[in-house]
């Protein structure tokens, strides 16, 4: 993969190269892809701020909040509505009287999930796939 983008870095084509390739390649982490298996690793000491952004709990973390706590992006109301992650790509969504959710909505599906359970998507994931339904992914 890295030799065909490399060979491809100022085609036009690009961007479509780089979506194939990417699609080919596992969904591992970057500990256990590389830093596990490197025999010489490096650290440049720096300041600045991090966040692995991995999961929709991070996602809330990092955002600008509303009084009550939520963090809404897209067409979404709240009411009486404490601490929760609204994210909406399609219709208005309300949110009426919960605490502590996450609310990702998109084209290819709905989540709601209680705020600290999200790396539990996952296994939502891993069942998609088995069901051979990876067009909601």
């Amino acid at each position: 993969s890295l030799n065909r983008l490399s060979d491809n870095i100022l085609s036009t084509s690009f961007p479509k190269i780089l979506e194939d390739e990417y699609s080919k390649l596992k969904s591992i982490s970057i500990d256990y892809g590389v830093m596990e298996k490197s025999e010489k690793v490096f650290i440049i000491r720096s300041h600045f701020g991090w966040n692995d952004v991995g999961a929709w709990d991070e996602v809330y973390n990092i955002k600008e909040k509303d009084p009550d706590g939520n963090v809404r992006q897209g067409m979404t109301i709240t009411h009486h509505s404490k601490n929760c992650l609204i994210i909406n790509d399609l219709k208005i969504v309300a949110a009426v009287g919960v605490e502590d959710l996450l609310i990702i909505n998109t084209e290819n599906g709905l989540l709601i999930c209680k705020k600290g359970e999200a790396q539990k998507v996952k296994d939502v994931v891993d069942y998609l796939r088995r069901k051979g339904m990876d067009q909601y992914l």
